[in-house]
């Protein structure tokens, strides 16, 4: 199988072939001559597997092999050998060969050991290998072919795209399919014949033709839609470019010939337009209640609502001289920076779960080797936010919840001035029910002493038994006038405020009364909590204190009573207090009038339960005893410190640190 043939100045044709070694045909006589590897001739053809044939510009015949580069002496028929490395058979198949005459070298393209740059002057082999961590290293180490032009730019067809090789440097830089190479694996590099040494270079790829502009650093592309028998152009590195310019490629796909300046350039950038627009996959009309109120062809905007965040829009561009051809770039302004390339085969873009905003979407066309269509096609799209994002919405949503603030601080304010004018009202009240009491019972006690002892004094020195008796009338007033003023100063102690504790304040107050020595007789008094004890408003606290004491004064001083239970509810909807006794009772006429001529308890207690938003309920009848109970709504009687209340609301906000 012959896989490389080439002429010589000698009018010489020579054929490499694949294991039968190197052929030589004299056109002139006929006559064949074959060379052959000699196991034990080191100067004869180093492999009979021939990749590449090659006529330097003195006319010597170069031969890559499958092990060695070959150099021919036409005058005694023996081979030069040259190898990278004597000891290794990994790294000697030479496939492709160019010559840079200028600076006297070979550039050796290799099956999987890189670039090789031989020095004719010192036989001396330089390797350039490719390097994942080194991006300005060669692309890949399989080059099937090597191209140097007249300027001395050196450039290298890898598996991995088109190489451009600074012999001063060392340095490569590469382009690929994302520069707009067809394909990157590239296996045939040809020239065009354009004089200014600025010619395009010309490519077989797996994907078809490439023509490179190096002054743009562009790529035009062709494929089967131009006329190619097939994309795939790789298979033995196989080109030729005939005197009068015209261009042959092969490979697996078969072979095409062609002069590049004969071929249509199809420069134009075709026109552009949007064809159908989704929203949801679901093909949207015109209409009155349609985000589209004209064709999708001639709209410039769109406003779709918070729910109308995945659409389509498919578009096609206006040439039809090679469709299958033509390229797309799109992109959406407000959420993307770069461009979209698509093909012919991908006229379709999708957009997902977009926030609300303003966005540009941007098309733009081109045919395969022709330039953008710019500007291109603009639509407008906007995507409103749903109502409760709306800034109107939010405003009033602030503008509201100031106002509610602001009305709640205003009650807040309030609630404490009444607080504190109730206070103040239940404090003079009780000054001045403290005075009444001083005035009506104490004072008023002392000026019948007053009375007693001037009768006393009058009737002593003519009546002394009936002056006796009324002295001793008097001293049992004086002592009933200081228990009532005792009970009256009470009032003004400090009660449960020290202490914050109800129930033991109340049975601090019932083990002084009994101990008490007017009692006659022995009094059995205990105080009882049910339910959780909770913390009671400061003011309302002292009023129940005040209330409760009342009712155990009376049961220890005038029920005489031998047992008095004291109980306390702590409910979730109530706060309530229960005083009972098991004395002589209250007669049925002073319940009516709400107490004796004189006296201020039970309507001081009723007073001081409306005060404070509670409900008293008194229950007496002779003989079986008495019992006063005290109820008030738990949103009035309970209280929480702020800082519990703050603790409060950030465990159920999850503010908590």
């Amino acid at each position: 199988m012959v896989i490389s043939i080439i002429e010589d100045p000698q009018e010489y044709l020579w054929a490499g072939t694949w294991g039968n070694g190197l052929i030589r045909f004299d056109r002139r006589t006929g006559a064949f001559r074959i060379f052959r590897h000699v196991e034990e001739d080191p100067s004869s053809l180093s492999s009979n597997l021939i990749h590449r044939l090659f006529i330097d510009h003195a006319g010597s015949l170069w031969v890559g092999t499958n092990d060695g580069l070959n150099r021919f002496d036409r005058q005694t028929g023996r081979f030069t050998v040259f190898k990278a490395d004597w000891n290794s058979r990994l790294s000697q198949a030479y496939v492709s060969i160019a010559e840079d005459a200028t600076r006297g070298v070979l550039w050796l393209g290799t099956h999987y050991s890189g670039l090789h740059r031989l020095d004719l002057a010192t036989g001396q082999l330089k390797i350039y290998r490719s390097n994942p961590g080194n991006p300005r290293g060669l692309g890949d180490d399989l080059v099937p072919t090597v191209h140097v032009r007249a300027s001395g730019e050196v450039w290298v067809g890898t598996q991995n795209g088109l190489n451009k090789l600074d012999p001063d440097s060392g340095a490569f830089t590469v382009y690929n399919e994302k520069d707009g190479l067809s394909g990157n694996a590239v296996s045939c590099i040809l020239e065009d014949n354009q004089k200014d040494d600025q010619g395009a270079l010309w490519m077989s790829t797996n994907r078809g033709l490439s023509r490179f502009d190096p002054r743009t650093r562009t790529f035009s592309n062709y494929s089967v839609a131009d006329g190619l028998p097939g994309n795939d152009l790789t298979g033995w590195a196989s080109c030729f470019k005939s005197p009068s310019g015209e261009m042959f490629f092969g490979g697996f796909s078969g072979g095409v010939a062609f002069y590049p300046d004969r071929l249509d350039r199809n420069s134009d950038a075709p026109p552009v337009a949007l064809t159908e627009f989704r929203l949801s996959s679901i093909l949207v009309e015109v209409g009155d209640r349609s985000p589209l109120k004209k064709s999708i062809s001639y709209a410039t905007g769109l406003t779709l609502s918070h729910e109308q965040t995945m659409f389509s829009l498919e578009f096609s561009a206006l040439s039809y001289r090679n469709s299958a051809n033509n390229r797309y770039r799109y992109k959406l302004e407000g959420l993307e920076n770069n461009w979209h390339e698509v093909g012919s085969d991908e006229r379709l873009a999708t957009y997902t779960t977009l926030p609300a905003g303003a966005y540009t979407f941007r098309l733009q066309g081109a045919t395969s080797r022709g330039p953008w269509s710019e500007p291109g096609v603009k639509l407008e799209i906007e995507i409103l936010p749903p109502m409760w994002k709306t800034a109107w919405f939010q405003t009033v949503c602030g503008a509201l919840i100031l106002t509610l603030a602001w009305a709640l601080y205003r009650v807040r304010v309030r609630q404490i001035a009444r607080q504190f004018n109730l206070r103040l009202e239940e404090r003079v009240g009780e000054r001045t029910r403290i005075a009444r009491e001083l005035h009506d019972t104490l004072l008023q006690s002392f000026q019948g002493l007053m009375l007693r002892f001037q009768v006393a004094h009058d009737e002593l020195p003519a009546r002394p038994a009936e002056a006796r008796k009324t002295l001793e009338n008097a001293l049992d007033h004086a002592a009933q006038a200081i228990t009532e003023g005792r009970d009256a100063v009470q009032g003004l102690r400090a009660s449960t405020v020290e202490t914050n504790d109800l129930a033991r304040a109340i049975g601090s107050l019932g083990e002084e009364l009994a101990g008490d020595e007017a009692n006659l007789h022995s009094v059995e008094s205990f105080v009882d909590e049910e339910g959780t004890p909770r913390a009671v408003h400061p003011i309302l606290r002292d009023e129940i204190y005040r209330i409760a004491g009342e009712a155990l004064r009376n049961a220890f001083r005038h029920a005489r009573a031998r047992r008095i239970e004291v109980t306390i509810w702590y409910d979730e909807r109530q706060f309530r207090l229960r005083v009972r006794d098991d004395g002589r009772g209250i007669a049925s006429e002073v319940l009516e009038k709400q107490g004796r001529a004189g006296h201020w308890g039970l309507a001081g207690m009723r007073e001081r339960a409306e005060l404070i938003g509670g409900h008293l309920e008194l229950w007496s009848r002779q003989g079986s005893g008495t019992q006063v109970e005290l109820s008030i709504p738990a949103s009035l009687a309970y209280w929480t410190p702020p800082a519990r209340r703050l603790q409060w609301f950030a465990k159920k906000t999850g503010t908590n640190s």
